[in-house]
């Protein structure tokens, strides 16, 4: 019996000094909630998308950078993660309406974190170049490079997430603007 009492105080020491772990919360870009601009080109049966990323910016942490402290420092929220990598939602993003190239279109991230430039103060940048083959063929139309930052946003996950959300569309919008312009003689 006192074999069994020691135990059960045992289990409840462990029990009670271990902390519990909190899931991380999953975010997009709240894909599929907004309908297609009006605006869109007429979707290409033969034209593809692909967007990629180097393998540093190819898993689903939501990165921030103090530029005021350790700017080279790259940290990652604990708490609050993408449902899946960058490159996977802006995919996801500019493939389910919003972007409808007649020429098949290959994406390269470049950047993709929440900066501090002081406490308090947050925002997000989207960095990526553009290339435009014709669809079937190796041969690039044309290359560009889109560097999009948003305004203020909350200094926090919530606000990396919101802020990412906005530029995903103002990415498909300039992208759909740029392509109009190629197309015209």
């Amino acid at each position: 019996m006192k074999k069994l009492w020691l135990i059960c105080a045992a289990s409840v020491l462990v029990l009670g000094c271990t902390e519990a772990v909190q899931a991380p919360a999953l975010h997009d870009f709240g894909v599929g909630n907004a309908p297609p601009p009006a605006n869109a080109l007429q979707p290409s049966a033969s034209a593809e998308i692909k967007v990629s990323a180097p393998k540093w910016l190819n898993d689903n942490r939501i990165r921030y950078r103090l530029l005021y402290d350790q700017p080279t420092r790259v940290r990652f929220y604990n708490l609050d993660q993408w449902i899946a990598p960058p490159p996977e939602l802006l995919k996801l993003h500019f493939t389910s309406g919003r972007l409808d190239p007649h020429d098949s279109l290959v994406i390269q991230l470049l950047n993709f974190e929440q900066q501090f430039d002081a406490p308090g103060s947050a925002s997000v940048l989207l960095r990526f170049s553009a290339d435009v083959f014709a669809t079937g063929s190796k041969n690039k139309r044309e290359s560009r490079e889109f560097a999009l930052r948003s305004g203020k946003v909350s200094p926090d996950a919530q606000g990396a997430v919101r802020g990412f959300a906005e530029l995903a569309e103002q990415a498909s919008q300039q992208i759909q603007a740029w392509l109009r312009s190629l197309t015209k003689p």
